[in-house]
Formats: C-alpha cells, sequence, structure tokens
C-alpha cells in the first residue's frame, strides 16, 4: 500500500466514523488519530475532546485528546489538523507551530487556573483542565514526569518544518512531537507495526557501556552481557517511559508509583551491591552499535523482564532529587534479533524470560490458544446472508494488527475484491475490538471505560481460565455470539450518536454502561430468559425493541455519569470508576413489554410451526459431513424439486447440490455440507416433507 492509498483508506474510515457516529469529520479523524497513535505505541488510550478557544492573553487554545499513563506518570495531550481534501495536502510550518502552541497554551492555563476562570464546570474542557491542575498538585511521592504534546494530521508536513525543541512547564519536562500521515504510513509498512527507538548512549553522556558478545550456534541471535549503569537505565525511562517496556509486559505490568522498598534502600544505603542483589534486567534490540568492546547505540530496545526495576529506580530518583545513582550498576542481558524475526522472537523471549514471574502464560495474549481458535474460526464460519443479498460473508478475527490489510495486499487487484467480497472491511474484530465487546456484556463497563490496555488485562482474566478449564465451549456458536456482540454494540453506538437527547461527548463510555446494564437487565428479569444472541447472529442485524431498550438504557447513564453529584469531576475519569458502575446497576429500569416480546425464542415456520434450525434438526456434536453422507440421493433429489418448484433454489444451493447429486465418493468441503445442511432444514420450514 503506498502514501495515497494509506491516506485514501484512512480518509475512508473518517467519513465512515462521521456517518455512524454523527459527528464532524475533523471530530472523526481525531479519533482515528488517537487509535493510530495507540497502535503505533506512542500513548495508551486517549479521552477524546474537542475545543478550539482564546486564552486570558488572546492567545489560542486548542486540545482533542487527553492521556495519564499510571506507570510512567507521563500526560500526553494531542490536537489534531485535519484538512481532507484529494491527494495529499502539506500542513505548513506556520500552521504545525501554531497548533502545538496553541496546545501548550491550554496545558499553562490549565495548570495556573486561568483557564477555569469563569468556564462552565460541565464542559469537557473544564474538567479535563481540572484533572491537569490536579496530576500536577500531587505529593512528591508522585509528580508528573513529562508532558507529550502530539500533533497528528492526515497531511505532509512541509519539507521547510523544523523540529520543535523541548522546553519545561513549571520544572517538567514538556516534548513535542508531530505525526503527520507519511510517518503513520510509514509505521504501517514497518514489520513491527510501531516506530522503533534510536538510542545513542552518547547523548546520555555514556560513551559506551563494555559487554560481553555471545553468538548462538543458529545465527539467527546475538546476545550481549552488560551491566549497565543506573542512572542511565532511570534516565531512559524518564525519556521514554512505557514505550522501553515489551507490549506484553507494559499491558500486564501493574506500577503505581510505589516505590519497590527493597531497591529503595539498597540504592539508598548499599548502592555499590545493587548488582550483587538484584536479579537484573532482560532486553531485546534490533540492532546495536558494538565495536568490539562496547556497546555506544540500540535500536529499539525492549525491556521484556525487568520493568519493575526500571521503574523503581527512575521514581526512586523522582522521589530524592538528591539521591544518586552514580554507584549503582544493573546486569542486563541485552538478546538483538533482525527486524525481519524480531515480530515472532520477541513475544516468545519475553514469555520465557517471565515463566518464573507474575506475568502468566495466559498474559501473552496475542499468541494463545483461544487467539488461534478464533482466527480459525473466522475463516469458516459463513453468515447467514442479509436481505436482499444473495451471497454469504465471513467476519475476519485480526489476532494481529495490520493482519487483514496485510492478507488483502498479498493479493493481486482482482483478487483483493473478492476477499473484500468475502470478508467486507466493516465485518473486521480485531482483538482489542473483542476484548471490548466481551467485557462490556460481562458487565464491567468501567473497565472497557479505562482504555485499550486496563480492558484486554480484564479480558485475559476473563476468558484465559475458563479456555483453560473447557476449550470445548470456544466453538462454532461462542464465535457466533461474539459477532453478535459485535454487531449489537456498534449498533447501540450508532443508534445513541442518532438520539434526539444525545450530545457529542462520551459516546464510547454511554455504549459501554448501556450495554452492560442490559446485559444485566436480562440475566436479573426471567422474562428475557428467551434472549439469545445468536439471533443477531441470524438476523446480522438488532431488532428495533432491542436498539429502543438500549438507547433508554444509555440515557440513564448518562444521567449516572453526568450527575452533580459524582464523585470524580471528569466525567471520563468518574466512568474508568466501578462505583460508577455500581450507581448506574441499582438505578431503577424496568425492560420493555416490546423487548420482552422480541426476546422470545419461538419462531414460525410458513406452516406458522415453529421452526426448525440446523442444530434443533441435526445433532451438532456429529459432524455435518456425517450428516450429510447419511442423507440419501433420492432424498436430495426430491428437496431439490421441491426448492426448484417453489423458486426457493438459488445459484449458490444448485452448486452446493451439484457436490450430492449424483452422490460421490470424494470428501465435501466443510461449507459445502453446512450449506446443504441449511438447505434442508430450509425447505422443511417451507414445508417440505422428509421422506
Amino acid at each position: 500500500m503506498d502514501l495515497r492509498e494509506f491516506r485514501d483508506d484512512l480518509l475512508n474510515r473518517v467519513l465512515t466514523r462521521a456517518s455512524v457516529d454523527g459527528i464532524f469529520t475533523a471530530d472523526a479523524f481525531s479519533q482515528e488519530g488517537a487509535e493510530l497513535l495507540a497502535d503505533a505505541e506512542e500513548v495508551g488510550s486517549l479521552d477524546m475532546i474537542s475545543f478550539r478557544g482564546t486564552g486570558k492573553r488572546r492567545q489560542g487554545l486548542a486540545v482533542n485528546g487527553f492521556s495519564h499513563d499510571e506507570q510512567d506518570r507521563s500526560v500526553a495531550l494531542m490536537v489534531t489538523s485535519f484538512l481532507g481534501g484529494e491527494g495529499l495536502p502539506v500542513l505548513s510550518s506556520n500552521d504545525s507551530v501554531s497548533l502545538l502552541k496553541a496546545l501548550e497554551q491550554y496545558l499553562v492555563e490549565s495548570l495556573s487556573g486561568e483557564f477555569q476562570e469563569g468556564r462552565e464546570p460541565a464542559y469537557p474542557e473544564y474538567q479535563f483542565a481540572q484533572t491537569l491542575r490536579q496530576l500536577a498538585s500531587r505529593s512528591r511521592e508522585e509528580p508528573v514526569s513529562r508532558y507529550r504534546l502530539y500533533l497528528v494530521t492526515d497531511g505532509q508536513l512541509s519539507a521547510k518544518a523544523k523540529s520543535v525543541a523541548s522546553t519545561t512547564i513549571l520544572g517538567t519536562p514538556v516534548e513535542y512531537h508531530i505525526w503527520d500521515v507519511q510517518r503513520f504510513h510509514q509505521v504501517h509498512e514497518s514489520a513491527q507495526g510501531r516506530e522503533p527507538l534510536g538510542l545513542n548512549l552518547r547523548d546520555w553522556g555514556v560513551e559506551g557501556v563494555p559487554a560481553l558478545r555471545i553468538a548462538d550456534a543458529a545465527g539467527d541471535v546475538t546476545t550481549y552481557l552488560l551491566a549497565v549503569p543506573g542512572a542511565l537505565l532511570a534516565s531512559l525511562y524518564r525519556q521514554h517511559g512505557s514505550r522501553l517496556l515489551e507490549g506484553n509486559v507494559r499491558s500486564f505490568l501493574t506500577v503505581r508509583g510505589k516505590i519497590n522498598r527493597g531497591i529503595r534502600e539498597t540504592v539508598t544505603k548499599d548502592p555499590t551491591h545493587f548488582l550483587a542483589y538484584n536479579n537484573g534486567i532482560s532486553a531485546t534490540a534490533t540492532a546495536v552499535e558494538f565495536d568490539g568492546r562496547a556497546i555506544s547505540g540500540i535500536t529499539d530496545l525492549q525491556i521484556v523482564n525487568g520493568g519493575q526495576t526500571t521503574a523503581s529506580l527512575f521514581y526512586a530518583t523522582q522521589a530524592s532529587r538528591a539521591l544518586s545513582l552514580d554507584d549503582v550498576f544493573v546486569q542486563m542481558k541485552l538478546v538483538v534479533v533482525s527486524p525481519e524475526r524480531a515480530l515472532e522472537m520477541v513475544p516468545l523471549i519475553s514469555r520465557y524470560a517471565n515463566s518464573q514471574n507474575a506475568v502468566r502464560e495466559d498474559d501473552f495474549f496475542s499468541n494463545s490458544p483461544f487467539h488461534v481458535k478464533m482466527e480459525e474460526l473466522s475463516k469458516r464460519l459463513l453468515a447467514p446472508a442479509k436481505a436482499g443479498v444473495r451471497y454469504q460473508t465471513k467476519w475476519y478475527y485480526e489476532r494481529t494488527r495490520g493482519q487483514y490489510l496485510n492478507e488483502r495486499n498479498r493479493r493481486q487487484p482482482s483478487e483483493q475484491r473478492k476477499f473484500e467480497t468475502e470478508f467486507p472491511r466493516h465485518q473486521v474484530i480485531t482483538k482489542t475490538d473483542a476484548a471490548k465487546y466481551v467485557v462490556a456484556w460481562q458487565q464491567q463497563p468501567h473497565v472497557v471505560s479505562g482504555g485499550t490496555q486496563k480492558n484486554f488485562k480484564g479480558f485475559a482474566s476473563i476468558v484465559a481460565e475458563t479456555y483453560a478449564a473447557h476449550p470445548e465451549t470456544f466453538n462454532d456458536n461462542y464465535y457466533r455470539r461474539l459477532v453478535a456482540k459485535s454487531i449489537l454494540f456498534n449498533s447501540v453506538r450508532a443508534a445513541i450518536a442518532k438520539a434526539d437527547w444525545y450530545q457529542p461527548g462520551y459516546l464510547a463510555n454511554l455504549t459501554a454502561y448501556a450495554i452492560a446494564r442490559l446485559a444485566l437487565a436480562i440475566s436479573k428479569d426471567p422474562r428475557a430468559a428467551g434472549f439469545d444472541l445468536l439471533t443477531i447472529w441470524e438476523r446480522q442485524a438488532v431488532g428495533t425493541a432491542t436498539l429502543a431498550e438500549a438507547v433508554d438504557i444509555a440515557k440513564l447513564a448518562l444521567d449516572v455519569l453526568t450527575s452533580p453529584d459524582r464523585l470524580v469531576v471528569n466525567v471520563t475519569e468518574w466512568a474508568k470508576r466501578e462505583s460508577a458502575w455500581k450507581r448506574l446497576a441499582v438505578a431503577a429500569h424496568s425492560l420493555s413489554d416490546a423487548f420482552i416480546l422480541e426476546s422470545l425464542p419461538i419462531k414460525l415456520n410458513a406452516q406458522g410451526k415453529k421452526a426448525l434450525t440446523v442444530n434443533s434438526r441435526f445433532d451438532p456434536q456429529i459432524s455435518e459431513r456425517r450428516h450429510v453422507q447419511g442423507i440419501d440421493e433420492r432424498t436430495w433429489k426430491a428437496l431439490r424439486a421441491y426448492l426448484g418448484e417453489h423458486s426457493l433454489l438459488d445459484s449458490s444451493g444448485q452448486r452446493f447440490l451439484r457436490e450430492v447429486i449424483p452422490q460421490q465418493s470424494t470428501l465435501l468441503e466443510l461449507d459445502v455440507a453446512r450449506g446443504l445442511l441449511a438447505l434442508y432444514v430450509k425447505a422443511m420450514n417451507q414445508g417440505w416433507r422428509e421422506q
């Protein structure tokens, strides 16, 4: 995919989001930009806002996103510039500097309290400003480590643009980052799907760290043993924070500013023996600058074990500015893997490096049996055809980032169209999407609101133990229900956006809370016992009454999240608290009669009798192929004649029947066997009688 195609695809997603959510295209781009930054592992989950205004001294103010990284205590702020249009528009140097200065000024006035003066506390920009000020005023134990200001644009940055030099605000470092469409495209095309860190140790006053080089027999990795200065490790973490931690470790390492007492005590009282007492760290890289004696440069450093040690050294220096790490050294095993093999090997190195620690096997979820199983099911299961459509499609489960586009782009143009027909773009479920749908349905909307990483951890805890104990439950119907949760979640989101009471803001939170409260109501009301997500799968759509019910609950959720007596002023932060969910869980709500009626499981066929399904007519414990083999050719001919006589036989059905008329000894394709059984049940529901 070249740069223009990448931008066209981005704009298409922006326009689709704007249409579905009923928001401005500029705001839709801000949301897409936030997701691109998260995919590039620059930030975690950004809370969205759309504000442009004027400050106390008539200076421009702007902000579109906010994130607080609890692990490294950094704060990220984002401002966006959506240019739109065709081709590759250019963002001028003056415009880029102006936008970053507007974002910086919003931060400055928020920290001083000037921004809040005379403004409405109910507005998101006020609440974010208050959050920024509260974070800055925390005790010395948990100060903000740095502010990262991001400018995101769908255009190309002017060639004349210069980088903006870092500065400080109230003694805290401030960094400026510009991400244009070309930079996003480069990350998209890279094997790792993120921008690698390039570290020149000389920038930290270290000419080189002595290292012992050991090459393995296979020749695909090289291992170095080092004693890294503690001050260097703390400085690297101060500058790059959570980006130093390998993705899986980052997702599941919990560091909330509590300094490891043992490390602090050793650093303070016996720093020269730190190397002897500490277990050290393990890390990976894709290249090093090694002169035969010492390493002076590292490309794409990722700490796969020892994140607690690294963070604790940094926190120790934050807690006591007078503390010196000059005599502290940390042993490091640095494994260098080529960029081509890094995507495959780094997760494995990370897994084995943590095999004796608290990071469990199920934490490394990208390659877990669960995701592999979901991917396999997605390639096999045909979704029921929608009304007016003569062909069936599939829902693509994207186990690794960018998998769908990579699989599409490997094909020739004509084959790409066939691929998109079989797997439409709007029928892609990423593993983080799946986490959102499952956790919301499991009645934990506060976890969903906590952001991608926190929610994925919740997802792992829900799924991993069950999968390990009862893998057989993760079958065809599990995946069908997962798809149904996707359809439900996104349909409810779109319906809320179009509700007459909805004002742009908190859409993601309202959707998660509405789904969770609906699931809770269904579980507690005996009248709703017939509700089955498989009905949504069969229709490939959500019923009118179900959507109306969810929107009513979303309105109730809005009242809870914006209640004047909420425990946290910032609504998005309040939505992350379990106490917010508990309030909605006990709020009075009765399921409507229309919803109960729509939930009834009984379906009538053409004769007014309860309709058959494939699973009710054919034992699901027996393979589809065996069922087909048990039906003789005479019966298939009778079925074909009946369907043809009643104009119920389309080209797909004819193709399926040709596989059994005349009967053949060859093994049927699984999709063909399923199609034949569906035809059999279809004929019976229309009045045909088995011979």
